[in-house]
């Protein structure tokens, strides 16, 4: 999938868990460098199929990731940041583990800080949300931050991703949907 617009540098993925959802954010990225932050590397390296891309995850070191502690949100900023260059994207599949972690009003200051941190230098950040692991009221919230909020969705034996819009949190259709190989224009406004 090639996103149209270049401006949207913050895309908000929210799915269940699973190959399908990891394989999504891959699509979303393009031929940018990868720079991903995993409760668990495990799909991450299923879904890079040995594509080139540094993987952080928590308290291990499985196939060559760079261990985080998820307590630490500094910690965590500070890896990202370091690690970040021009055109990298940033795929934080763990979001919701983040929010169980410290909350709302942590996970908030800290991802202001770390998206400004990766658009300062040219990247651009995907975030992954899982479906019911956190409250509506929470998700929403999150949701503000990003530029598009996208819910995967399997319908007629393919997966796609559905744009939500930013004012009724209604999925909505963006002309036709789509499956995850073809290109969808993300607009800057939605329907």
């Amino acid at each position: 999938m090639i996103i149209k617009n270049a401006d949207l540098t913050r895309i908000l993925v929210i799915s269940k868990i699973g190959l399908e959802a990891y394989n999504a954010l891959l699509k979303l990225v393009g031929n940018r460098e990868i720079l991903w932050v995993s409760s668990n590397p495990f799909l991450a390296h299923k879904a890079l199929k040995g594509q080139k891309a540094k993987i952080f995850s928590f308290n291990t070191r499985r196939f060559n990731s760079i261990s985080l502690n998820p307590t630490n949100l500094q910690e965590i900023l500070l890896q990202v940041s370091r690690n970040t260059s021009p055109k990298c994207a940033v795929i934080m599949s763990c979001l919701s583990e983040l929010l169980a972690i410290h909350g709302l009003n942590k996970l908030y200051g800290f991802l202001l800080h770390l998206i400004s941190s990766i658009e300062e230098k040219g990247g651009m950040i995907i975030g992954m949300m899982v479906e019911g692991a956190q409250s509506k009221s929470d998700e929403i919230l999150i949701s503000t931050l990003f530029d598009a909020t996208l819910r995967l969705q399997e319908r007629n034996n393919e997966v796609i991703l559905v744009p939500i819009t930013s004012l009724n949190r209604k999925e909505v259709k963006l002309r036709i949907l789509e499956p995850l190989t073809d290109e969808v224009n993300l607009g800057t406004t939605f329907p």
